[in-house]
């Protein structure tokens, strides 16, 4: 079964509203030589970027040799006409970039590719999408968050799946892409680990 994992990267609304405080932008980022663009998903021209300490780190870490540019979410601010990094949500050297919207639909996904396991969490409750015959199934579903900041959500009326999401960076293990949540999805007692991000549902 193939599973697109990658994101959601094709929301060409995105950056929107006040361009003056922070916003969610995804698209193609560059490293140059003496500086630092992204181009957002559905838009023509490049940004001027200044990176994070964490940002550089990732970029090294997630890119092949002599790799200059790779698909990032980011949370940033405009100031004097650049974007500033607050916070980086993925970096991806795999994976479809701004044509993947699997993701725009929902609030929060939690993922592995081995096993290949995915949880969308949405408006509808969640659904699970797995290489089993339970795969599709969609619950409505119970949520809380806790004073650390960790997302737990679980069926209603099925106790045995519950998925969830840590506020901690998480390198994926087939791929090496970074995601700026944790996983970890609870099914009938055993507890798969994997990696998790916000969706452009919000």
């Amino acid at each position: 079964m193939a599973l697109s994992l990658s994101g959601c990267a094709s929301w060409s609304l995105w950056p929107k509203g006040d361009e003056s405080g922070p916003q969610r932008v995804a698209g193609m980022l560059e490293r140059g030589d003496r500086h630092w663009t992204l181009r957002a998903c559905g838009q023509e021209h490049d940004r001027l970027l200044q990176p994070t300490p964490e940002l550089r780190r990732l970029f090294d870490d997630v890119g092949q040799p002599g790799q200059q540019s790779m698909f990032a979410e980011l949370e940033v601010a405009e100031e004097d006409g650049r974007w500033i990094v607050r916070k980086t949500h993925r970096v991806q050297s795999t994976g479809r970039g701004c044509m993947d919207s699997s993701a725009a639909a929902s609030q929060w996904v939690g993922f592995s590719f081995d096993p290949a396991w995915r949880v969308d969490i949405t408006a509808q409750g969640m659904r699970l999408t797995s290489e089993d015959a339970e795969s599709g199934r969609q619950l409505s579903m119970i949520s809380e968050q806790m004073p650390d900041g960790v997302l737990g959500f679980r069926g209603v009326q099925d106790q045995g799946l519950e998925l969830w999401l840590y506020p901690s960076g998480c390198i994926d293990r087939s791929t090496g892409d970074y995601y700026h949540l944790s996983a970890v999805l609870v099914r009938d007692g055993q507890r798969l680990r994997g990696c998790g991000y916000q969706g452009g549902e919000m």
